[in-house]
């Protein structure tokens, strides 16, 4: 990262799974719409619309980003002397720092509007008290099982049943082992999910 703190806004038009890594900066997570799901642990939550979920430097965990996710995030290089949260979990950040992410959004990178905003933002942040609580929604992601009835949408046993095909494959399992295991020896169903969730063949 070549600047103490940076804005960034991303849109993920189809499933992003990224691998479990230690986290080189702080972060502040913001989920605009569609649902992201960090893992910390052997836990799962969800982050929502409307969500907002601290990653302090140093945390080990795992995103997945659902399709059609749009986030926001605020990232705090370890250069900085401040006195970060060192431990992540659900934020509920006050008016004036959710004022300034909605700003961010519409401000040109790297401008002085932009740094002015950030520097903002970073005494806000400093304010903040994660913790990790759970919903209906995170337990039924965590009592997910492929094949087995649970809480969750149908959209969402899809995709979670694809991060599972995806999970399967980096570990060496065949593809007619993967698509025995969860989709009924339907090849051609499966190929077409991929390309749907994943953009591409697994």
């Amino acid at each position: 990262m070549n600047y103490a703190i940076e804005f960034h806004d991303a849109n993920y038009p189809f499933l992003n799974v990224a691998a479990r890594k230690k986290a080189l900066k702080h972060s502040l997570l913001s989920v605009v719409e569609g649902l992201a799901i960090i893992k910390l642990g052997k836990h799962e939550y969800a982050i929502e619309p409307g969500q907002h979920f601290w990653i302090p430097q140093g945390c080990l965990s795992s995103l997945t980003f659902l399709p059609n996710t749009r986030v926001t995030r605020c990232d705090f290089s370890v250069r900085l002397a401040d006195a970060f949260a060192q431990q992540a979990g659900y934020v509920k950040p006050s008016a004036l720092l959710s004022a300034l992410i909605e700003k961010l959004v519409m401000t040109k990178a790297r401008s002085g509007h932009q740094l002015d905003l950030l520097a903002v933002v970073k005494h806000e942040v400093l304010t903040l008290k994660p913790m990790l609580t759970s919903s209906a929604l995170t337990d039924s992601i965590n009592k997910w099982k492929p094949g087995y009835d649970s809480q969750v949408s149908i959209e969402l046993c899809l995709v979670l049943t694809l991060r599972e095909a995806r999970k399967m494959k980096l570990s060496g399992k065949k593809q007619s082992d993967i698509v025995a295991k969860l989709f009924n020896n339907n090849e051609e169903e499966y190929e077409q999910l991929c390309f749907l969730v994943f953009g591409e063949a697994l």
